[in-house]
C-alpha cells in the first residue's frame, strides 16, 4: 500500500474500510508530515491539532472495531480553514488574536458526524481579505512546489496542506474566489458550491451574500466523496459549452491564455462543441471592483467591535483596507451593492442559452512574493458569488517544472452535481 499520508479521500476511505490502515496510523503519518523540516517550512497550519486529533482516530478506530463507523468517511482526515469555528480548536481568522468558539459552524457538525478527523486550522490571508497568503502575524504560507512564490488566497493553507499531501482534502473559503484562485496557483481542484449548499454560519464573515464554504481536493471524485454526491457521465456532446466573449478582453499572460486554448482545443477533438457568447449586461473587471469595495465595507462593520478593543489585531495592510472600507458612503455602498447585483442577474440569463461556461480560473500563474500583486486576480471567478453559481477549477496539463494553470468550470445555481460530472469528465480527458 501507498505511504498512508499520500491517499486522498477515496484512497484513505477505501484502506480504512479493508483494515489496510487505521485511523491513527494514517492520522500519525500525515502529523509527521505536517511537523517535518519540509512542513513547518511550508507554514500551511496556524494550528497543528496533534492530540486532538489522535483522539478522533482513536474513537474512530474503536468504531469501526465495533462495526458501527458512522460513515464511509469515517477516520478521514480534513484540515480547515481558520476562519470556521471548530468546538476545541482557536479560531484566529488570520488575525493576531484567537477565540475559542462555542459552537461548531454546521458544514464541521456534518463532517464531525461522519467521524472524520480534525488536523488542525489552516493558515489564510489576514481577515480572508487578499490573494498571496503573505500573512503578517504567522508568516508567509509557501506554494508547495515554487519557493518564494505565492500559494494565492486566502485559502492558501488549504491549499498548500493539500497539494503538499499533508491533508487529503481541506475547507477553504470563497467569497470571489479565494478557493479556486489557489488551487488554479497550486495545481490541485477547488469547488466553490451554490450560494446556499452549505450554511456559512459559524464563518467570521467577510462580504455578507458573496461568502462560501468550499473544498480543495486533487481530484474531482476526492470532492465528490466528501460531498456525498454521485456525479453521473453525462454525454458531454450533448451539453452546451460556451466561452465569455467579454473575457478575451481581460488581460491574461500568454501561458494561461495558450493553455485555455488548448483545453478548448482538445474538446473540440472530442467532438464537444464550444460557442462564444456575447455578455451585453456586464464587464468583468468593473464587477470585481464593485465587489471588492463591497468586501471592504463590510469588512469594517464586522471587524467594527475587534478594531475598537485591539487595534494591534490587524497590519497596517489590513487596518488601511478597513479604514477605506469604512469610509465609503451610504449610497456609494448601495450603487456597488445594485452593480453586483445587476451582474450576477446579467449572467444567469446565459444559462437560458449554454448548460456550462469556460473560462480560465486565473488570468495569470503564482507569482513571485517580491512582485506586485495583479489586481485582475478575481475578474474570472468573482462573477460565480455574484450570481451564487457552482464552480470549479481544474489543473490544465503544462510543461514538466512549468507553473500550474487552471481551468475554471461554472453552471447555473443548484447544479451542483452537473458541475462535479462534467468536471470529473473534463479532469480525465485533460490527463490523458
Amino acid at each position: 500500500m501507498s505511504i498512508p499520508a499520500d491517499l486522498g479521500v477515496r484512497g484513505a476511505a477505501t484502506a480504512l474500510a479493508a483494515g489496510e490502515v487505521s485511523a491513527l496510523e494514517l492520522v500519525l503519518s500525515l502529523l509527521e508530515r505536517i511537523t517535518s523540516e519540509r512542513g513547518r517550512a511550508l507554514n500551511a497550519f496556524i494550528h497543528v491539532a496533534g492530540d486532538f486529533a489522535c483522539e478522533q482516530a482513536r474513537e474512530s478506530d474503536r468504531r469501526r472495531a465495533g462495526g458501527n463507523p458512522r460513515s464511509g468517511l469515517d477516520g478521514v482526515p480534513i484540515a480547515i480553514k481558520d476562519n470556521i469555528d471548530v468546538v476545541g480548536l482557536p479560531t484566529t481568522n488570520g488575525l493576531a488574536t484567537r477565540w475559542m468558539p462555542t459552537a461548531d459552524a454546521p458544514v464541521i457538525r456534518r463532517f464531525r458526524d461522519a467521524g472524520m478527523v480534525i488536523l488542525g486550522k489552516l493558515n489564510m490571508h489576514e481577515g480572508a481579505l487578499g490573494a498571496t497568503t503573505d500573512n503578517r502575524h504567522y508568516g508567509r504560507c509557501a506554494h508547495p512546489t515554487l519557493p518564494g512564490f505565492t500559494p494565492g488566497g486566502s485559502s492558501g493553507g488549504s491549499a498548500v496542506a493539500t497539494a503538499a499531501g499533508l491533508c487529503p482534502v481541506a475547507l477553504g473559503t470563497d467569497t470571489m474566489g479565494s478557493v479556486r484562485l489557489p488551487a488554479a496557483y497550486c495545481g490541485i481542484v477547488g469547488f466553490k458550491p451554490s450560494q446556499t449548499y452549505w450554511s456559512v454560519t459559524g464563518v467570521f464573515p467577510l462580504a455578507f451574500g458573496l461568502d462560501t464554504i468550499g473544498p480543495l481536493a486533487r481530484s474531482v471524485e476526492d470532492i465528490a466523496i466528501l460531498l456525498g454526491e454521485r456525479p453521473g457521465k453525462p454525454a458531454l456532446e450533448g451539453l452546451r459549452f460556451a466561452r465569455l466573449e467579454n473575457a478575451q478582453r481581460v488581460h491574461i499572460e500568454p501561458e494561461c491564455e495558450a493553455a485555455f486554448e488548448a483545453a478548448l482545443a482538445s474538446l473540440v477533438a472530442n467532438g464537444i462543441g464550444v460557442q462564444t457568447e456575447p455578455t451585453p449586461g456586464f464587464e468583468l473587471a468593473p464587477a470585481r471592483r464593485a465587489g471588492f469595495i463591497v468586501s471592504e465595507a463590510d469588512a469594517a462593520v464586522v471587524h467594527r467591535k475587534l478594531l475598537s478593543e485591539s487595534p494591534e489585531a490587524f497590519s497596517p495592510e489590513f487596518l488601511a483596507m478597513l479604514s477605506y472600507g469604512k469610509n465609503v458612503t451610504l449610497e456609494r455602498y448601495q450603487a456597488e451593492r445594485r452593480a453586483i447585483e445587476r451582474v450576477g442577474s446579467a449572467f444567469l440569463e446565459l444559462f437560458d442559452r449554454v448548460d456550462v461556461v469556460l473560462t480560465p480560473t486565473a488570468p495569470q500563474r503564482s507569482f513571485s512574493f517580491d512582485d506586485p500583486v495583479s489586481v485582475n486576480q478575481a475578474d474570472f471567478t468573482a462573477i460565480a458569488n455574484f450570481a451564487g453559481c457552482p464552480a470549479i477549477s481544474l489543473p490544465l496539463p503544462v510543461p514538466a517544472n512549468e507553473r500550474p494553470i487552471g481551468l475554471q468550470l461554472i453552471v447555473a445555481p443548484q447544479r451542483d452535481t452537473l458541475l462535479l460530472s462534467v468536471a470529473a469528465q473534463l479532469e480525465s480527458m485533460l490527463r490523458n
